[in-house]
């Protein structure tokens, strides 16, 4: 496959649209492949085969080097054919075909690419092109054409297996948060929260292990007041990971005037702080382990006011390894996260999602765009 097809496009609004896509992969259907019987031999030469044809008309602009950046580390996620954000798939023979991601979630919004004059690429905008083979005749049978969107919504979510999620933290971005003039890189409470909020702070009326209530929580602005802005220059006094994480949650309750009768048992669970919805993290390196929970994928936290990942308030507090003191503060409901950062694993994983090979099969001969 040609090297230009590994460079983005300038811009995600010069990305080919969906419908010249499907006049262009046309002539593929009824075109001879021959199945090798190895997976990644076979996947490679349908790439090869997609992407030739694609090369016979202009390709979108190509992105300038220094003027966008891969967010993830080693791109990981990345669509084979960057150029088109395109990934291929080959369906063959059965009564279902599993789809395979790689180190992705399809339909979250994660982002991949990011490019300096603001526009990202993300997750849930790669386009898959799903190839059935017919197996006897050694010919493309059809093509479809499909978003991550369609796939969620036709046959349900993705599945996931249980992994261990970061969130990747740029030198360049932590550079900048330091660069400014309050060191507080700062979001707004998602839509939904901003109903149950308060804006007016009082001490608290219950058990920092209590259940968030409305109108008792506190804004994130007041907690930036409140908690963010005091600790900018504070030396956390502890040395292992999880007791330096522990000093600050403790710090964090001291700002927001909760009573701590016993120092040493905190609440441990999700988030760090329940009763005001506000998870605690300590960073010195490019990574912040997220735990069990992660703002990627909108999970419900709290069932009665449907609070979810997507809500819950992250102060993130970076540190000077060397020194223990913080030197910038990152504040953002969960769902804000994702448009700065990125989400990384620590190892490699895929989601599936199990199609009835019928939906293959009742569009033969054809190439179509996220069938009915």
């Amino acid at each position: 496959m040609n090297k230009v097809f590994k460079i983005p496009a300038s811009s995600p609004t010069k990305l080919t649209t969906l419908e010249i896509l499907k006049e262009r992969l046309k002539p593929l259907v009824g075109a001879e492949f021959i199945l090798s019987g190895k997976s990644r031999t076979d996947g490679s030469n349908l790439r090869k085969l997609i992407a030739s044809r694609l090369e016979e008309f202009p390709l979108p602009k190509a992105a300038i080097e220094g003027e966008y950046e891969i967010v993830p580390p080693k791109k990981k996620g990345i669509p084979k054919i960057v150029r088109e954000f395109i990934d291929t798939y080959i369906v063959t023979s059965g009564k279902t075909y599993n789809l395979q991601v790689w180190n992705r979630i399809p339909s979250s919004q994660t982002l991949l690419i990011k490019y300096e004059s603001g526009e990202i690429l993300k997750c849930n905008d790669v386009r898959f092109i799903l190839t059935k083979i017919d197996v006897e005749n050694k010919k493309i049978a059809s093509i479809i054409i499909a978003t991550p969107k369609y796939i969620v919504e036709k046959f349900g979510v993705f599945g996931k297996p249980t992994i261990k999620h970061q969130l990747l933290i740029s030198t360049k971005i932590r550079e900048k948060i330091y660069a400014s003039d309050d060191k507080i890189m700062f979001f707004k409470d998602s839509k939904k929260l901003s109903y149950l909020i308060c804006h007016d702070f009082e001490p608290p009326k219950h058990n920092m292990t209590e259940e968030a209530k409305s109108n008792e929580i506190l804004s994130i602005e007041l907690i930036k007041i409140l908690v963010a802005e005091k600790l900018i220059g504070y030396k956390i006094p502890a040395n292992a990971t999880k007791n330096r994480g522990q000093a600050l949650e403790k710090k964090v309750l001291e700002l927001l005037d909760y009573p701590l009768t016993n120092q040493e048992l905190l609440h441990g669970g999700f988030p760090d702080i329940p009763n005001q919805l506000l998870e605690v993290k300590v960073q010195d390196t490019q990574t912040v382990d997220l735990g069990k929970f992660s703002p990627e994928k909108e999970e419900v936290i709290i069932k009665d006011l449907h609070i979810t990942t997507f809500d819950i308030r992250y102060l993130i507090a970076l540190t000077n390894p060397k020194t223990e003191i913080i030197e910038g503060i990152i504040l953002s409901p969960g769902e804000k996260l994702g448009d700065v950062f990125s989400y990384v694993s620590d190892q490699s994983y895929k989601c599936q999602r199990s199609i009835p090979m019928d939906f293959f099969e009742k569009h033969t001969g054809k190439v179509v765009i996220n069938p009915d």
